[in-house]
């Protein structure tokens, strides 16, 4: 039986392992980090946004598909390729901390992807290559589950597989943009 501390460290490790992936991550198929990403600091690091827009002067609101709009920008890919922010230090602009060149994955054959959940309103596009296989205004809405049905057919014998996610959240009184993207090489 274990001691009231033991039971108190095991609960505690398992609350900090949860709070570090609270943001959002693909699990499958998984990605080639380009740094270390063993402990939770290293996890901490390369879950978190790849950056903050509202401290990159943009007029930040609730409602990104009007500013997209207002913006013409023709999808949240094209916000993510053509818009001007900085991103954390050693980050790849086009893939964040992902490598589009590390180990390819095999699609998964039930045709599912899985992620750390949606935790933020905000859109999200997932693309086979340049074929888009999934878009929603909101993920956090449309997604509920870490495990969803992607269709994959639009890779073809193999392509890269490229996640955005825009997180949307009220922090202090204003709205907060949270970058987040990866690339995943996949093959049949």
């Amino acid at each position: 039986m274990l001691s009231s501390v033991s039971t108190f460290a095991v609960l505690g490790s398992a609350m900090l392992l949860q709070a570090t992936e609270a943001h959002q991550v693909v699990y499958v198929p998984s990605p080639t980090w380009t740094r270390p990403n063993s402990t939770s600091e290293e996890r901490r690091e390369l879950w978190n946004p790849l950056s903050f827009l509202e401290k990159e002067g943009f007029e930040t609101q609730e409602n990104f598909t009007q500013f997209q709009v207002d913006n013409n920008y023709k999808s949240l890919r094209d916000f993510m390729e053509r818009a001007k922010y900085k991103l954390s230090d050693g980050a790849d602009q086009a893939c964040g901390w992902s490598d589009p060149k590390g180990i390819p994955q095999q699609i998964p054959a039930d045709g599912t992807m899985r992620t750390s959940g949606y935790t933020h309103d905000g859109p999200c596009e997932i693309y086979m290559g340049d074929k888009l296989a999934l878009s929603y205004l909101n993920c956090h809405e449309s997604i509920t589950d870490q495990t969803f049905k992607l269709d994959y057919s639009g890779c073809g014998d193999s392509c890269i597989l490229y996640w955005y996610w825009l997180g949307v959240r009220k922090l202090k009184g204003a709205y907060s943009w949270q970058v987040y993207k990866e690339c995943i090489p996949l093959y049949k």
